[in-house]
């Protein structure tokens, strides 16, 4: 790795056969917040802008663990290490060589139950003396101490066109960003599920569908051509390792049909968040009405391609 006026060259791009290099518009580097581990990668640095977009979403103690830019374990709890354990648990296959994100410093505790499994990287605020020497013993294995980055307001992106440019979606996703469409109301102990479910739908690729129970994710469904196909793929990954129980849903984007809707039902989710403006939202709203589902139309759009 070499730098030469803020522009660093990386080892090689997404693949070993591309050339790459990164420009630092910034006062600091990445790099400076690294406390151990391999050199930083292109495909890294693509993870790490994500990971840390979508823990932006987060005040209480929270995990994602996120591979190839989606999150494929995220989980909310009352202490760091319970909210790790959450998210290994959501995906424990998927998890592996993944990059975790954390929004509290690491303790001995967690930093063991780190250490036990393949990590490409872990992202926190900080890190104790005693963590610090146990995921050390990993010498490949990167460690970033990253503090609080401050909000960007403006996002691009590179095309055979030119360069993209659009505002951030900045709107807080919280109790106001939903407005419920059926009759039944759900619980607030729901509705604080949907509205974690919302966070993560908003930093998956589109079509994203986030299936969730007590803040963490069962099924995460993302990337799909089309949303019933999404919410298959969700559903095939929570049966894998979550008995049926109740969940919500959450969709970046709304159900054009009641299939969706009626699969839902059929699993015992009866509490569903998605965008309106579907030309068949009234026979959406009806099917929930009829079946005592909790349907809240949400104030955006949550697509991310």
């Amino acid at each position: 790795m070499k730098t030469k006026n803020k522009k660093v060259i990386l080892r090689y791009g997404e693949n070993p056969n591309q050339k790459a290099y990164l420009i630092n518009k910034q006062k600091s580097s990445i790099f400076n917040f690294q406390l151990s581990g391999k050199i930083i990668s292109y495909n890294n640095l693509i993870d790490l802008d994500s990971g840390l977009k979508c823990l932006e979403e987060f005040r209480e103690p929270t995990s994602i663990i996120v591979k190839h830019t989606n999150p494929c374990g995220v989980a909310s709890s009352n202490n760091i290490t319970s909210a790790f354990i959450k998210s290994y648990n959501s995906d424990p296959k998927s998890a592996f060589g993944g990059i975790i994100f954390l929004n509290r410093k690491v303790d001995l505790q967690l930093a063991k139950k780190i250490h036990k499994k393949f990590y490409e990287m872990v992202v926190s605020p900080d890190f104790d003396k005693n963590a610090l020497n146990i995921l050390k013993q990993k010498k490949k294995l990167i460690l970033l101490k990253i503090p609080k980055i401050k909000k960007q307001n403006i996002e691009y992106k590179s095309t055979l066109f030119g360069d993209l440019y659009q505002t951030k979606d900045l709107t807080p996703i919280n109790k106001k960003f939903l407005n419920l469409a059926s009759v039944k109301k759900a619980s607030s102990k729901l509705i604080d599920d949907l509205i974690f479910s919302l966070k993560v739908a908003k930093h998956l690729k589109s079509n994203a569908v986030v299936l969730s129970r007590n803040k963490q994710t069962v099924g995460l469904g993302h990337g799909q051509t089309n949303r019933f196909d999404a919410l298959n793929f969700a559903i095939k990954n929570m049966n894998k390792y979550f008995k049926k129980k109740q969940f919500v849903c959450a969709s970046d984007g709304f159900f054009p049909f009641t299939d969706s809707i009626r699969l839902l039902n059929k699993k015992g989710c009866n509490i569903i968040a998605q965008p309106k403006g579907s030309i068949n939202d009234k026979k959406i709203i009806s099917y929930s009405i009829e079946n005592k589902i909790s349907l809240y139309f949400i104030k955006n759009r949550l697509f991310k391609h």
